[in-house]
């Protein structure tokens, strides 16, 4: 074969294998590499988290809001709501436990142009629509376990939500079991008040009225009344009477049945806001939720009444009831721009729900404890707890709770002789203790 042959053999051959090398192939697709992947492989232990905080657009406020639960010297609190105590270690349990195990299973995206169709914007974006919700825990040290926005649900695919890391583009889609509460009454203890109705063996329910413009207190006329087994009835079931003293009218008598409902809202009373109250109380204070104390600073008096229960073991709770507030979301739980006053009632309010500010007080009185032979120190120990728990908070009740429990004179009365349901545990209450506040500090 001469060198000619052998050039355009070589040339032949080279051209043969260009064009093998240049015909269309079937590719198998290849998965992104992190498919699959945990979104947050070194978080494997809920009980590592002890913050959590979530950051949200509020769209009827129009503002970023943000709810904060931290384990602070050994106790939860809500730093969102000024430190107020949190029921946190369950509820943070199911909240951590929604990203163990979560995973990136399905990349929908790396383009920024579609984070606002799947609602993975961060919530403090300037503008735009499709903010999501960002996510952010921590541990003991303040090292972060989970930082994650959490956008819409996909809607093909259910128990999937869209999900981004706030420093990148790429969304995906994970299968999340989302148990994250932004709810205040989810994180708090549901037993405000810690009052047992069956221990309660008086109560007196004054319904008077503050007014402010006149700088006087109008419509007292309180009803007094404690637990009694009478002496017609056989069966010794007890029921309510008025005390020593308090006047009826002609042909009323006590309706059991309805002081009966009204210790059984304060026994399952819960609050829907709180606002922290100065150390050294100030008339402004407290006048600004519609408390008002006398000149010489030794009776508070609630814009709408008062409530007083008294224990069997000594123990004097009074739930004071201020002024109404229309405020909502976060304003309404932590007091973000507090609306208060009667002057703003519900015009102008358009369809806001009304609630209404508490003032609760608790003291020991020996002279109405009945177990004083059994402990002598119980109910003193049981009162001084609960005013460490009440003394640093103004709190907001929901109108529901405060029509059950504040009832005028006449409401609690009905005919004599009509029927009425024995209420109230056993035992005979003494005498109904003094009407006269502790000095207030400050005043």
């Amino acid at each position: 074969m001469n060198r000619t042959t052998i050039l355009s053999v070589v040339i032949a051959l080279a051209s043969l294998g260009g064009a093998l090398a240049m015909r269309p192939v079937a590719v198998e697709p290849q998965p992104y590499e992190d498919t699959g992947d945990l979104l947050f492989p070194t978080f494997t232990d809920p009980s590592q988290a002890t913050s959590l905080e979530v950051t949200t657009w509020d769209e009827t406020e129009a503002r970023l809001t943000s709810f904060q639960v931290e384990q602070k010297d050994g106790r939860w609190v809500i730093p969102s709501h000024n430190d107020y105590p949190a029921d946190g270690t369950e509820r943070m349990g199911k909240a951590a436990a929604s990203f163990i195990d979560a995973r990136r299973d399905i990349v929908r995206s790396d383009r920024s142009e579609d984070h606002a169709a799947f609602g993975v914007e961060d919530p403090d974006k300037a503008d735009g629509t499709g903010r999501g919700q960002r996510i952010t825990i921590k541990d003991s040290a303040g090292a972060i376990l989970v930082d994650v926005i959490v956008g819409k649900q996909v809607e093909d695919k259910p128990g999937y939500r869209y999900v981004r890391f706030p420093d990148q583009k790429r969304v995906y889609a994970s299968k999340l079991t989302l148990d994250v509460s932004t709810e205040f009454t989810d994180w708090i203890e549901k037993d405000l008040l810690k009052l047992d109705a069956d221990s309660v063996v008086q109560v007196i329910s004054d319904a008077y009225k503050v007014d402010e413009k006149e700088g006087k207190v109008t419509g007292r006329d309180p009803l007094a009344v404690a637990l009694e087994a009478p002496a017609d009835n056989p069966a010794g079931l007890k029921v309510w009477r008025p005390l020593e003293g308090v006047t009826i009218p002609a042909g009323k008598e006590v309706d059991s049945a309805k002081v009966r409902q009204m210790v059984s809202a304060m026994d399952r009373l819960n609050i829907v806001g709180v606002r922290p109250r100065p150390a050294q109380l100030t008339l402004g204070a407290l006048q600004a939720k519609g408390f008002f104390v006398t000149p010489d600073g030794s009776r508070l008096f609630g814009n709408e009444g008062e409530l007083r229960a008294i224990c069997d073991d000594g123990v004097v709770y009074t739930l004071y009831f201020g002024e109404i507030t229309f405020d909502s979301g976060l304003a309404l739980t932590a007091g973000a721009g507090d609306q208060v006053g009667a002057g703003d009632s519900a015009e102008g309010e358009g369809e806001k729900k009304a609630n209404r500010f508490m003032f609760v007080d608790v003291n020991y009185d020996p002279e109405v404890d009945q177990k004083k032979g059994e402990d002598e120190t119980a109910g003193l120990a049981r009162a001084k707890a609960l005013q460490g728990r009440f003394d640093r908070w103004f709190y907001v009740i929901s109108d529901d709770s405060f029509q059950q429990m504040h009832k005028a004179k006449e409401e609690l009365l009905k005919d004599e002789g009509a029927a009425a349901a024995p209420a109230g545990p056993p035992g005979m209450p003494p005498g109904m203790p003094p009407m006269g506040m502790p000095m207030m500090p400050g005043m």
